[in-house]
């Protein structure tokens, strides 16, 4: 009971000083808020995020005074405001935080979200987001219904920029309880290659899988990934304080300090790597119907060229020559010879070159050494 009476006390001081005014322009949490807040946010947008941490931490709480200023003297449709001023600053991180890359020339890159699991399943990730997105709904519910009690603990206010925000969630880097924030680079760069090179990763019993990704689910996959951890991560980490202000009771709010962080943690995973691979080059489409088979395409295209060796062996044969201009069968048989040899030696080249290590590419054909009549 002591312990109640000295946080009740300490709880009677804050509200002296953080407490709502009687007229919104002479609160001191609106002015000095906006300031800090637009002070960190224009460092940033002037010399790029450093990850300094004594920045972070004046940016979080100017954005704490200004939410807190505006629930107090407008309550549910402060909050509003809240979560539209939420939605602005989510728009200028990304800017921020956006680190351009090259797939094509890195040839790899790293998945930490069910979302970026590109080899995965779609039902899972849409199961998912549907899963996130309640529980966020429940989350902003009862964070509206809180709005409407007398319930002030600014202690718990305090408590949860210490030990919630700039402890467990900010400047964290992977290791941060709200999990990384969405890399809306490396997805533009995943969006720009799909349907352009194939992709392959280690999947369940150590075998290497290759597959190939179509734009339309990079799409989809790109905006639940970017509303989770982006949207919905910003929205939770900078209304933590004010949903834990109208918590009264010390242990439900250690609680309530371990378990929000859940709902946009859901999506993480096991880092797992995955490998760009090149796409090999189509044959002529003349060549074959379906290019989703290369082998049976190989084929088709191998019996193309035997049939053009059998068609020019074929047309070109010698008419028969007039018995009158053969005196000697000696000579016959050694005009005939000399057309044989000459005939297999043009056969044996093209065939040569059409099964040389088992895979014949159209552009090896257009060889200016090749004879006239195979162009």
């Amino acid at each position: 009971m002591a312990g109640m009476a000295s946080l009740d006390d300490v709880n009677a001081v804050l509200t002296v000083v953080l407490g709502k005014p009687e007229e919104w322009h002479t609160d001191w949490k609106l002015w000095s808020g906006l300031f800090l807040w637009f002070g960190a946010l224009s460092k940033w947008l002037r010399h790029g995020y450093q990850g300094l941490y004594w920045v972070k931490a004046i940016y979080t709480i100017g954005y704490n005074l200004t939410i807190l200023h505006l629930v107090q003297q407008y309550g549910t449709t402060g909050l509003h405001v809240s979560f539209a001023t939420l939605l602005f600053q989510t728009m200028l991180s990304t800017y921020v935080f956006w680190k351009p890359r090259d797939l094509m020339e890195s040839k790899s890159f790293t998945a930490s979200s069910l979302y970026e699991d590109i080899g995965g399943s779609a039902l899972q990730v849409l199961f998912l987001f549907i899963g996130q997105l309640s529980l966020l709904l429940m989350y902003c519910t009862a964070l509206f219904r809180a709005c409407d009690t007398d319930t002030r603990n600014y202690v718990h206010w305090i408590v949860a920029y210490f030990a919630v925000q700039m402890s467990a969630f900010f400047n964290r880097g992977s290791s941060s309880q709200l999990g990384p924030v969405w890399d809306g680079a490396l997805w533009q760069e995943v969006l720009q290659i799909a349907g352009k090179a194939n992709f392959s990763c280690a999947v369940y019993g150590g075998k290497v899988k290759t597959f190939h990704v179509s734009r339309g689910e990079m799409i989809v996959r790109g905006l639940m990934g970017f509303t989770v951890n982006s949207i919905f991560r910003e929205a939770l980490a900078f209304t933590v304080p004010v949903m834990l202000m109208f918590v009264s009771d010390p242990f439900e709010f250690v609680g309530s300090c371990l378990a929000l962080n859940f709902i946009v943690t859901l999506d993480d995973m096991e880092a797992k790597e995955y490998l760009v691979v090149d796409a090999p080059p189509a044959l002529p489409a003349e060549t074959f119907s379906d290019v989703g088979k290369p082998q049976e395409a190989t084929s088709k295209y191998l019996c193309h060229l035997r049939q053009k060796v059998r068609r020019y062996l074929e047309v070109d044969a010698p008419p028969a020559l007039p018995a009158k201009t053969i005196s000697d069968v000696g000579k016959s048989q050694e005009v005939t010879s000399k057309y044989a040899a000459k005939s297999w030696h043009v056969g044996s080249m093209v065939l040569a070159k059409s099964w040389h290590v088992g895979t014949v590419v159209p552009g090896q054909l257009q060889d200016g050494n090749e004879p006239h009549e195979l162009v």
